[in-house]
């Protein structure tokens, strides 16, 4: 063997060692129509993104300071969030234009399970446009708004009567285990489905990169996706030790372009360590309840 000035071994393994990939679990960016649903409630909306959630996508990728060996994306099957990602990852590039940025990558399981499930969707519907008539009469009676239909507002401020109509209805879902919501899809199947995600983005890809890498991997996501993972029981609070099993102590669900992360790190012999941060606060992953999830869901 040809001498190479530094100790040749062959048993350390070439991948998986001082690897650090960022996970940002991010939700789309505003959209042209605040619907949630199509017309026919069989489905997420298909609205693409405003020209100003463009602009707030493009802003945020600005201050988002790169990983040394670029980026990745990964999308659902609506446009509006491959739409956020190109919005994003220009800003980001425009900061980083050396960092390396690879296209989207559709994800369909990442999508609800329910969007299969239309008494659910008619549900959450209701509840939601019950809400949003109440608050948009209540702004037309106050000047705040002007007195039009719903999809005549401007983007803002379908934004803004929208993302307060579905807050009450997404935590009665996830908060309340005898809501009827929760009866007809339960919030652990979705966190089932989202666990198996979850485990392909950490310890097991770690294991697959060459050592020192350190990647950044964009997930544009929906609101009700990542939200029942996150109040399953699975996340502890670093500050308190306490055990995360409402979304209404996480401080809510996620607003338009909102995010979370979760950052593995291996060490110098391919231990992994994972570490969840959600509006400042940080969080570890019990394992055992992990595990639940993650068992549970190969039977899905």
């Amino acid at each position: 063997m040809k001498e190479t000035g530094f100790e040749f071994r062959e048993d350390v393994p070439k991948y998986g060692n001082d690897v650090t990939i960022r996970n940002i679990w991010q939700r789309h960016t505003q959209k042209a129509s605040a619907e949630i649903f199509a017309a026919d409630k069989d489905k997420i909306s298909t609205s693409s993104i405003s020209p100003g959630g463009a602009s707030c996508a493009e802003e945020r990728g600005r201050i988002i300071d790169a990983s040394t060996h670029g980026a990745k994306g990964y999308r659902s099957e609506s446009p509006r969030t491959l739409e956020t990602f190109d919005a994003l990852m220009k800003g980001y590039q425009d900061t980083n234009p050396d960092v390396p940025v690879r296209e989207a990558v559709r994800v369909k399981k990442e999508l609800m399970a329910a969007e299969g499930n239309k008494e659910w969707m008619l549900l959450y519907d209701k509840k939601w446009s019950e809400n949003k008539a109440k608050l948009l009469q209540e702004g037309i009676a106050s000047d705040k708004y002007p007195d039009v239909p719903f999809k005549e507002l401007s983007p803002n401020q379908q934004e803004e009567i929208a993302e307060a109509a579905e807050e009450p209805v997404i935590r009665e879902w996830l908060d309340d285990p005898d809501s009827k919501l929760a009866e007809l899809y339960p919030p652990r199947e979705q966190a089932k489905i989202f666990a198996k995600l979850f485990d392909r983005r950490h310890e097991r890809m770690a294991g697959k990169l060459n050592n020192n890498s350190e990647i950044d991997l964009f997930h544009n996501t929906h609101k009700t996706t990542t939200e029942p993972f996150l109040a399953s029981g699975v996340l502890i609070r670093a500050s308190d030790e306490k055990r995360i099993t409402k979304i209404f102590e996480l401080g809510g669900s996620l607003q338009i372009l909102d995010d979370w992360e979760s950052l593995v790190k291996t060490d110098s012999e391919g231990n992994p360590k994972t570490i969840i941060t959600i509006r400042g606060e940080e969080y570890r992953i019990d394992q055992d309840a992990y595990n639940e999830l993650l068992g549970a869901e190969e039977g899905v």
